[in-house]
């Protein structure tokens, strides 16, 4: 056992994704003793979500970081709407917003995950301890008790702490533990997606074909790579890189290579929200908290914001700035609204790009928006303004 069991932990997050590890590094710089458990051995070694908004921007800039992910990724300045290539609606410019943070930052999830470990180290040594799984939480007055089981041995012990952060995913224990319940449901729409060596001319923009038998997404990643991303047909399933790249080809008029595919993934989209995302001395964050459809690219930056939120909120708490039940009222109404608004948002995107019965009239409003000044409210939609 690396850690010692006497001590009182101020916080221990469960979950080593994005926002547990933003959660644990801005929980350090506050000067909170803090422990991260991961029940994963290993990390996964995937691209997964890639997009890092303005908002998010702002945020690795407050925390002195974001010269480590602007050195790692790729900025999106323009994002093209078409119905085929070289058949455009409009065009979104990120320049539009306020500088420094115009852009959108592609950077794939495991490099993201590299990125915010390897700050965490250099703050503290050990804070991060993989093969530690949560399996039990019980809540005292002023403390928690938290039962980890060692994925090694399968030993069991106990830790104590001031609070507990639940960043274990859309399964997470420590909701279920803490006996917080989640609504929600899957949508009947089905995608495909694939990362493919980048051989069109579009150079860092990103791509949004509205054709008539449904979305295709295309962004630029480092390096020399495109994520594109497909909504299937139910009646003509793609199952690898080669169908994929025909039914793209056949919808767009221009495909990915599939001999030069890294990922290929099929997946369905979901909607989820926790009852509430602070109960007692437990805090939920990303998508213990809120699972929202993929489409758009938000859910991770989500998960950010909200971690952001809720480390300052626990942080005063302990400073005995805030009471208690002050802090976890203002955390579940303004964190709740948020992820409402990041739902409706992407189910705004999958309507967009769903196979239309009238796909003209869906095509010349999308052209009216983005040749007239009402294109500010796409571009701030697109980027996670106001939230």
């Amino acid at each position: 056992m690396p850690f010692p069991t006497s001590k009182t932990y101020d916080l221990i997050i469960a979950g080593a994704g994005p926002t547990g590890l933003l959660a644990g590094l801005l929980a350090l710089r506050s000067g909170l003793d803090v422990l991260i458990l991961e029940k994963n051995a290993e990390p996964v070694l995937h691209s997964r979500s890639i997009g890092i908004h303005p908002p998010s921007l702002r945020l690795f800039s407050e925390a002195e970081m974001l010269d480590d992910f602007l050195g790692k990724g790729l900025a999106i300045t323009r994002g093209h709407a078409l119905t085929h290539h070289r058949a455009p609606l409009g065009t979104l410019d990120f320049g539009e917003l306020e500088p420094p943070f115009n852009h959108i930052l592609t950077v794939p999830q495991w490099i993201t995950e590299l990125v915010l470990t390897q700050k965490l180290t250099d703050l503290l040594p050990g804070v991060l301890q993989r093969d530690m799984a949560v399996t039990g939480i019980h809540q005292l007055e002023d403390r928690c008790e938290v039962v980890v089981k060692e994925g090694r041995n399968g030993k069991e012990f106990t830790l104590r702490t001031r609070f507990v952060m639940g960043c274990d995913g859309k399964k997470s224990t420590v909701r279920q533990m803490a006996g917080i319940s989640f609504h929600g449901g899957s949508y009947p729409h089905r995608y495909a997606m694939g990362d493919f060596t980048d051989r069109t001319n579009y150079g860092t923009d990103a791509l949004i074909f509205l054709s008539e038998a449904g979305l295709v997404e295309c962004f630029p990643l480092p390096p020399g790579t495109r994520r594109w991303v497909m909504q299937l047909d139910p009646s003509m399933p793609a199952k690898d890189a080669r169908e994929f790249s025909r039914q793209v080809e056949q919808r767009c008029g221009i495909a990915p290579d599939p001999q030069t595919c890294s990922m290929f993934s099929e997946f369905g989209v979901e909607r989820f929200m926790a009852e509430r995302f602070w109960k007692g001395r437990v805090v939920l964050a990303g998508d213990s908290a809120h699972v929202t459809s993929p489409i758009g690219g938000q859910g991770m930056n989500l998960g950010w914001i909200n971690a952001s939120v809720a480390v300052q909120s626990i942080d005063a708490v302990l400073q005995g700035e805030r009471r208690l039940e002050e802090a976890s009222r203002h955390y579940n109404r303004i964190a709740g609204k948020r992820a409402r608004k990041v739902i409706r948002r992407a189910e705004f995107n999958m309507l967009l790009g769903n196979r239309s019965r009238f796909p003209g009239l869906r095509n010349r409003a999308v052209r009216t928006l983005l040749g007239t000044p009402l294109r500010k409210i796409l571009l701030h939609r697109f980027t996670m303004q106001g939230l």
